[in-house]
């Protein structure tokens, strides 16, 4: 000890312990699908195949929408709690191809199923799966990504197939917050799903 004032540094370390790992705040999600003429074929599979590996990554205490839209908009399922996965897969698997493609619709309807259930203690998601290609609605695209992120909702938009809209899909999921990036099979969505939430 010195009879001079001194400053001290401390550095904590907050490690969560076994029964704080567990605890997850509730997610509120919108699954967002391009089922447009030009998802036809792997496109269209991959996303159905990616839809469902994302509900199985959720549990009841979760809500979720379902939303396709070609160049109209598909209400699929209604925003509501995870309790019945296997009926939302029979959902997903319903989609088909078809259509031209106005991305903005399908957006703006998730947006107004994810505010039925946003609240400050669940994270509010959008995944968009698309191949990007949209037309003639890409500033309304872009101005629905900057109000989803003005009300919480952070999108992220995932690229389908070797032509994805790259340049589109970073700007609608930049202007919420969100990231853009591409999914080469189903199976790349879980570890994307996971980094989102």
């Amino acid at each position: 000890a010195m009879n001079t004032q001194q400053l001290a540094y401390v550095l904590i370390e907050a490690v969560p312990g076994a029964s704080m790992a567990q605890v997850q705040t509730p997610l509120n999600l919108s699954l967002v699908l391009d089922k447009s003429g030009s998802m036809q074929g792997k496109k269209i599979q991959n996303l159905r195949e990616a839809a469902k590996l994302v509900v199985d990554r959720l549990g009841p205490e979760d809500t979720i929408s379902i939303v396709a839209f070609s160049d109209r908009k598909y209400l699929i399922a209604d925003s509501q709690p995870v309790t019945d996965k296997e009926a939302l897969k029979k959902k997903i698997d319903r989609i088909r191809d078809g259509g031209g493609t106005a991305i903005s619709g399908g957006m703006g309807q998730g947006i107004k199923e994810l505010e039925k259930a946003l609240a400050p203690d669940r994270v509010s998601r959008m995944l968009l799966l698309t191949d990007g290609q949209t037309f003639g609605d890409e500033k309304q695209c872009k101005k629905r990504g900057k109000a989803a992120g003005d009300k919480g909702i952070v999108v992220h938009a995932l690229g389908l197939g070797d032509d994805w809209n790259e340049d589109l899909l970073d700007e609608i999921a930049a202007a919420s917050g969100g990231v853009a990036d591409f999914i080469d099979s189903p199976d790349s969505i879980v570890g994307v799903f996971d980094s989102a939430v």
